[in-house]
């Protein structure tokens, strides 16, 4: 029973990040390779994004920071990160890095790093999204463990 509020309430917030644009039907896919073998599959893909994530982020700091920015450089972690985050169905966090690769096509550094910054920004919100979903996830997971062991 409880199980089953929690699963309700965890896709009404999925509905809620849709109508919000914060994540698109990419997220959907991921989810829907979720099962009864692998019940953790949707945290462990949360887990890995984020860990990569903050890695490409602080990788995309530091390069848009340097005297002499190596485009080339952040080219390749804007795309990786325009992956990780299209993957996962952050759709805003893609279109920040899909802005970013544009300032860079520029070589314009002031406008990468402005950019960067909103690419932050939704980061962080697909990231409380994610931890979001994470968490009931969790407690699900953890719900339906407790009701298989009982006799």
């Amino acid at each position: 029973m409880v199980g089953t509020s929690l699963s309700q309430q965890l896709e009404n917030y999925i509905q809620t990040m849709h109508d919000q644009g914060i994540l698109d039907y990419h997220f959907d896919h991921v989810k829907a390779l979720q099962n009864e073998e692998n019940p953790r599959f949707l945290m462990e893909v949360i887990s890995m994004f984020a860990h990569d994530a903050e890695a490409g982020i602080a990788h995309l700091t530091t390069l848009l920071n340097s005297a002499v920015v190596d485009f080339a450089k952040v080219i390749s972690f804007v795309h990786q990160l325009k992956g990780s985050s299209s993957s996962i169905g952050g759709v805003r966090m893609a279109l920040a890095c899909r802005q970013i690769r544009h300032a860079c096509d520029n070589m314009d550094k002031e406008r990468c790093l402005q950019l960067l910054e909103r690419m932050k920004q939704e980061y962080n919100s697909l990231k409380e999204c994610l931890n979001i979903i994470f968490e009931m996830e969790r407690s699900i997971v953890v719900a339906n463990e407790t009701r298989h062991r009982q006799p």
